[in-house]
């Protein structure tokens, strides 16, 4: 058998003390849509780019892998330009789209000015197979000429 304590309300206990309580309800966590957002756009019949904005982590890599998997075309640019934060499980992603590409004689190339992910990407040395862009423009120009 418990003991219970029991409730005694005291005058301290009023409205004032209640006020200061504040009860939160636990907001459930962003859907990967939300967290990611990609896009595939076909520049020409060469160039293929992935722009993806948001966050590249366990929970939203697979939304990148599906838009670098099936039928691409000579030359892909993957824009993480709108890219904040690149978890390792993004970065086997990228690193195994570029593998595939070299297996099948096309170019990859990847676009970014964010500090973290250039960051991860010097880490762990794909840049030094990889070319990494800080702009768009200039990967449309010289990745389909690879």
């Amino acid at each position: 058998m418990t003991e219970r304590i029991p409730y005694t309300r005291s005058s301290r206990d009023g409205p004032a003390v209640r006020a200061g309580l504040h009860l939160t309800i636990p907001r459930p966590r962003p859907t990967a849509e939300n967290l990611l957002r990609v896009q595939r756009i076909r520049w020409n019949e060469d160039l293929l780019i992935v722009a993806a904005a948001g966050e590249i982590d366990l929970a939203t890599a697979g939304r990148l892998e599906r838009a670098l998997s099936g039928r691409l075309p000579v030359a892909t640019v993957l824009d993480l330009s709108e890219v904040g934060f690149l978890g390792v499980a993004g970065l086997r992603v990228i690193e195994s789209a570029a593998a595939r590409a070299r297996s099948e004689n096309r170019t990859t190339g990847v676009v970014t000015d964010a500090r973290p992910v250039l960051r991860l990407l010097q880490l762990f040395g794909v840049d030094s197979h990889i070319p990494v862009y800080r702009h768009l423009d200039h990967a449309i120009l010289e990745v389909p000429n690879r």
